[in-house]
Parts: structure tokens; C-alpha cells; sequence
């Protein structure tokens, strides 16, 4: 039984899944009325996010009621008279994409909770290895578009993604459009319960689900014809598996039911029924408010300056168009013989029939102009858009350095958004994808069963070496310099103050702020060894020195009791008897 429902994947055509939703005891009915409390409790959000739509992201969005896919290509800004929270929401997408999650580098990492484990380097270069494995996949799938098109929706409040595994890339990535999808917290405060509903057509049902699992009147529909025409409403709904069971298989019993279904169709009968180990919609939200399902975003914070921003311009142009096309006051006999308003148009009339303007526009437009500007700025402002305008305008010559020195106090304001996305978002994208990956096998097995043993036991950690997340780290860095710094002119003058830091755990502190990989740094065994092997040497070298120096000392003194021998062979008998070398009477 396959463990989850991906992309293209479908039951088994001997197991429908009506009949595995009846062996669960599986009521739609149920179902069905949670799914109505979703979206009936989504309603009082759908007000503001259709106004936001209307005047600041029309293109965004499926909402119940529009006929946003029946008719995808009409017009929708029709309401918008300045784009300007349009290119803002723009550059904060991008932004957010290149803070968070780059395409161009590497933006997390993995390592072991447990502290006594983060300086092995064995287990550290496994790790790079699957930080590798991971890296491929989510830049050989679909991920960084749907993440992005998840930060185009951010601007809304929040944003899902689904995960599901694919048997080309590894996963596949879904982002669902404001509209179409209701949820709710669990008790912790995190997304518990989610609910989408779309069109499909009876050959896409066909072709997603196999035909023994959709309604019969859907197969007729393929079969008699219209089944590329006719859309049918869907339903997915997913939330916690009361039928949970870790002892027995089947992606039934698995943490999360998982479940699709046609409305209208009859009570009991289920296009899909299945499971997920982790929770497989992880939704990003700008900020929530207490217990809040639905967050708020940049939309909503923009929205009044948004409108007023529309009165302006529309102002300025009829501004502009009365001085230019000012009414004219003509008399009635003028009137009837037509007036010429044509640019370079003629019109004859008698002296008493004079056409003149009406009246005159004194309209300041500069004061007009001003007006527009500050509300645009306040705009930009809610979109964070002249921050990340900023950072795209430092001088192409500072060090990477600098422009996080620069930056850092501007980051901070986005702090907050920066932790919670990482929390609830990022974070749970990559405990599902590492999984989804684990699972499939798709790791290389270490060689050693003791560090495959450790791999499986033991909690990893992410840590994030994002750009947004190493300005927030950069305090840190900088106070490690700082301290170096200070310890370092204090040293010119005393040199015992060097002792007062541990220097192996400085640098083990900043290699762990920068992210640095695994392999960079050595263990504390291994620093410890080198740092012998290196006293051992010195040791050595200080003997053979000493050796050397005695050597040299011994030197004069043998040569001196060489030239006496010698000297005493040659007949000195003052010396001969000196040494004992006289002859014996």
C-alpha cells in the first residue's frame, strides 16, 4: 500500500477507496461537515482579502463566487488605478526568496541536538551529505517556484504549500491560491486542519484517481464525451487520524488522514483515502494574533493607503484632463448648430456666439504630486519593499561584511517575520522532505553500523544560514571580534590576559554563527592530538637543540686534549709527564 498520495499515484484497482473508507468506518458525512465549518469560519476573512485583491494584488487568488477559473483570462485590475502595491508586493517576494531561501546558496543546515555530538566530524560529514542529497532535490523539483509564489501570497496574511514524494524528483511541491482552501489550529497554535476545494474535469479525475474510484456518472462523462468540458468541485480535506496506529501498516493508520472526494456525489463514495507521516501542508503566515488561524500580512497593513492612493491618482487625472479638455459655455444657438472641440477644429460664429471655457482649473498638481509620493512611501514602507530596495542598492564595492554591518539594525524589524516563517514554515518543510527522502532511501547508508545506529536515534537540529538569518546572528559575530579585538591590544602590553580565553570554544562558536560546514572544522579529539603530536615535535627539536649546544661546548675542549696528546708524543717531557707518559727508570 502506498504511503501517501502524490503526483500521479492511485490505490490499487483491486481496493476501491469507498470500500477501504467503509473498513475504517469512515463516515463522509462527518468529513463533509467539517469542511462546511472550515470554509463557513473562513468567511470572515474572505471580505478583507477580496478588497485587498481589488485594489492591490488583483491577479492573486481564486475566490468562491468569482469566476476565476472558468474565465482565467478577463481583465481583474480594472479597480487599480496605481501599481504601486502591485511592483511592492513584487520586491517583497523577491526579497523574501533571496533572505530566506535563496536559490544561488545554501540556506540551512543539519546537526545533532545533542551538544557532545556537534563536534564529531565524522557524523558532521554525513550530514553534509545529505544536506547535499536534500540541496539537489529541492533544486531539481518545482520548490523554489511554489515557495514563491507562496511569498506573492504572503501579502494576504499566510500561505500553504503541500509536499507530496514524486517518483521523478524525489517531492513535489503544491502552493494553493487565497480562496480556495479553509483551516484551522490545533490546540499547540500550529495548522491541525486544512481544507481545499477546486474544479476538475471528469478525464483529470480519471486520470488522478484510476476510474474504479470515481462516481459512475463521471465515467459516463468520459465516455460519451464531455469529459474535458465538465468541471466537477472537489474536495481535499486533512486533519489528525483518529484511527492513528503505529503497530499496524497501511497509510491508513498513519498521524494524518488524508481523504478527496466529489461534491454531490453519493453519500459514502471517496475518490481517495490515505495518510501522512508528518503533517504535509506546512503554511507560512506573516502575523498572527493570539489564537488566530488566519494571519495578516502586508495587504492588510497597506490596504487604507492603498484606496487612498486610487482617489489620488484618479484626482491628478481628471485634474490633468480639465486643464487640457476644460468645459466651455456656449449659447444656445451655438449649441445647436454643434461645436467643434476637435484639436485644430474649426467652428464659425457670430461675435455674440463666442465659445469660451467654463471655468478655469486652479488645481495644484505639484501639491498633488506630493500627496501621491508620501502615500506611495507609506505603501512601500508596509511592504518592507525600501528595505529590500535597500540592500539591492549597497555599493557593489563593500565586503559582504559591511553590507551586514549596514543592515543588521534594518533586519532586525523583520525579526519577528524572520522567526516565524522559519518555525512554522521552513522548518516543517524540511522535516518532510528529509523524511520523504529517508524513507525512499534516497541517503547513502553510512558504512559504520554505530554511526548508522546514531543517525536513526538521535534528534537533528536545523540551523538557518540564510542571509536574513546571519544579519540576526551578526550581533553575535560581532561581539565574538569585539572581544578578540579588545583581548588583543591588552595582550601588547600584558600577555597573561591570553589565557583568559578559551580559544577552541571561540572558534567553535563562530564557525557555528557563519554556518560553516562540518568538514571545516576539526574535533576537539583531533585538535587535541595535532596539539600533542605539535608539543611532541617541539619537545624533540628543543633535545636535538640542546644535543647541539653540548656538542659545540665539547668541541673546544677535545680539540685542546688533542693538541696536548700530541704535543707529548713529540718529546715535551713537562707535558709527557703531565699526562702520565713518562718513561719509567
Amino acid at each position: 500500500m502506498q504511503e501517501e498520495f502524490s503526483k500521479g499515484a492511485r490505490l490499487p484497482p483491486l481496493i476501491r477507496a469507498s470500500d477501504v473508507a467503509a473498513r475504517l468506518s469512515l463516515r463522509r458525512r462527518e468529513i463533509a461537515l467539517s469542511v462546511r465549518q472550515l470554509m463557513e469560519k473562513r468567511h470572515t476573512y474572505e471580505g478583507r482579502w477580496k478588497e485587498i485583491r481589488r485594489f492591490q494584488l488583483p491577479y492573486i487568488g481564486a475566490f468562491d463566487g468569482v469566476d476565476d477559473e472558468s474565465n482565467a483570462g478577463r481583465r481583474k485590475d480594472t479597480g487599480v488605478w496605481h501599481n504601486c502595491a502591485w511592483d511592492c508586493n513584487q520586491i517583497f517576494a523577491a526579497g523574501v526568496m533571496g533572505g530566506l531561501t535563496p536559490p544561488s546558496r545554501r540556506w540551512f543546515r543539519l546537526d545533532f541536538a545533542n551538544r557532545d555530538l556537534k563536534d564529531n566530524s565524522d557524523l558532521g560529514r554525513i550530514l553534509d551529505v545529505r544536506m547535499e542529497v536534500m540541496a539537489d532535490v529541492l533544486e531539481k523539483s518545482n520548490f523554489y517556484t511554489a515557495v514563491h509564489s507562496c511569498y506573492l501570497e504572503l501579502a494576504f496574511g499566510q500561505a500553504p504549500l503541500g509536499i507530496f514524494p514524486d517518483a521523478q524528483y524525489g517531492v513535489h511541491f503544491v502552493p494553493y491560491p487565497i480562496g480556495s482552501y479553509a483551516m484551522e489550529n490545533g490546540s499547540d497554535g500550529s495548522v491541525q486542519s486544512f481544507c481545499r476545494r477546486w474544479k476538475m474535469s471528469a478525464a483529470q479525475l480519471v486520470d488522478k484517481f484510476g476510474a474504479e474510484n470515481v462516481p459512475e456518472y463521471v465515467r459516463d462523462e468520459l465516455a460519451n464525451g464531455p469529459g474535458m468540458k465538465a468541471d466537477h468541485s472537489v474536495i481535499w480535506y486533512v486533519g489528525a487520524n483518529r484511527c492513528h496506529d503505529p503497530a499496524r501498516l497501511g497509510s491508513f493508520y498513519l498521524p494524518y488522514l488524508s481523504v478527496y472526494y466529489v461534491e454531490g456525489s453519493a453519500e459514502e463514495e471517496f475518490l481517495h483515502v490515505g495518510g501522512f507521516h508528518e503533517w504535509p501542508v506546512p503554511v507560512a503566515r506573516y502575523l498572527i494574533t493570539g489564537n488566530e488561524s488566519y494571519g495578516k500580512g502586508p495587504g492588510w497593513f497597506a490596504e487604507g493607503d492603498a484606496k487612498v492612493l486610487h482617489l489620488l491618482e484618479k484626482d491628478k487625472l481628471t485634474m490633468v484632463e480639465l486643464a487640457v479638455k476644460p468645459p466651455v459655455a456656449a449659447t444656445p444657438d451655438l449649441a445647436m448648430k454643434g461645436i467643434n472641440l476637435v484639436p485644430g477644429g474649426k467652428t464659425f460664429v457670430e461675435q455674440r456666439d463666442a465659445v469660451m471655457p467654463l471655468f478655469q482649473v486652479q488645481g495644484n498638481l505639484e501639491h498633488l504630486k506630493e500627496v501621491v509620493a508620501d502615500v506611495t512611501t507609506r505603501i512601500k514602507r508596509a511592504y518592507s519593499a525600501d528595505l529590500f530596495m535597500m540592500l539591492e542598492q549597497q555599493d557593489k564595492s563593500m565586503t559582504a561584511r559591511e553590507v551586514l554591518e549596514r543592515t543588521q539594525e534594518k533586519m532586525n524589524i523583520l525579526g519577528p517575520v524572520v522567526q516565524r516563517m522559519q518555525f512554522e514554515f521552513l522548518g516543517r518543510i524540511i522535516e518532510r522532505v528529509y523524511n520523504i527522502l529517508d524513507r525512499a532511501r534516497m541517503f547513502p547508508e553510512p558504512e559504520d553500523p554505530q554511526m548508522a545506529e546514531v543517525l536513526r536515534d538521535e534528534e537533528l537540529r536545523i540551523e538557518y544560514i540564510s542571509p536574513l538569518a546571519q544579519a540576526q546572528k551578526m550581533s553575535g559575530l560581532v561581539n565574538i571580534e569585539q572581544a578578540v579585538a579588545f583581548v588583543a591590544q591588552i595582550a601588547q602590553f600584558h600577555q597573561d590576559v591570553l589565557d583568559k580565553v578559551d580559544w577552541n570554544e571561540s572558534v567553535n562558536r563562530y564557525f557555528d554563527m557563519l554556518g560553516a560546514p562540518a568538514a571545516m572544522k576539526r574535533t576537539d579529539d583531533a585538535f587535541a592530538e595535532i596539539q600533542e603530536q605539535k608539543r611532541a615535535a617541539a619537545e624533540k627539536a628543543q633535545e636535538m637543540q640542546e644535543a647541539a649546544a653540548m656538542a659545540e661546548m665539547a668541541a673546544p675542549a677535545a680539540q685542546a686534549a688533542k693538541n696536548a696528546t700530541e704535543a707529548a708524543r713529540g718529546g715535551n717531557p713537562a707535558l709527557q709527564q703531565l699526562l702520565g707518559m713518562g718513561a719509567v727508570g
